[in-house]
């Protein structure tokens, strides 16, 4: 004879047994991401380093534009004058002018290297820690023209670098 402690055994041990199937089964067949993509200009706008590095160098950029305007309004006061300060003042003019110019082509140069240089490292990091096979980058200019936003993963990589730039990470 079957006593009731011996169908609470059994139907206990046959629920037991069918979660430990569902979990086998739902652990080995989880449809696992191996493709994903990023937003390329959200992460870069949205990367800490981007804004510290922005705040520098423009600072430095606006400092300099001042003075060159602060000659060029000089050197409208006086260039009726032909005298040695007039040539002085533009030679001055021609130099600074120079040195912004270079100043700002070497900030978007080197703020767009600098930055991507460090995002590719943190985006191989985050690909390996996570499993991932390729990340792609999209800038909704050709290189991936529509992605499903499940394989979004711009705001992960984006938390995820900017906690490794920070040091948290």
């Amino acid at each position: 004879m079957i006593n009731k402690n011996n169908i609470h055994a059994i139907t206990n041990s046959i629920l037991l047994l069918a979660l430990i199937v569902f979990g086998l089964y739902y652990c080995t067949n989880e449809r696992k991401q191996e493709l994903v993509y990023v937003d390329n200009i959200k992460l870069f706008n949205g990367f800490n380093m981007t804004k510290d590095i922005k705040t520098i160098e423009e600072a430095k950029i606006k400092k300099q534009g001042k003075e060159l305007d602060s000659l060029y309004t000089k050197f409208q006061s006086i260039k009726d004058k032909e005298d040695v300060s007039s040539k002085s003042l533009q030679q001055q003019i021609a130099y600074k002018s120079k040195a912004f110019q270079e100043l700002q082509d070497n900030y978007s140069h080197n703020l767009s290297n600098t930055i991507w240089n460090r995002l590719n490292g943190y985006i191989k990091e985050y690909a390996q820690t996570y499993s991932l096979k390729v990340v792609l980058g999209t800038s909704g200019n050709g290189n991936l023209m529509y992605g499903e936003k499940s394989i979004d993963f711009t705001n992960e990589v984006l938390e995820f670098s900017n906690q490794k730039y920070e040091g948290q990470h």
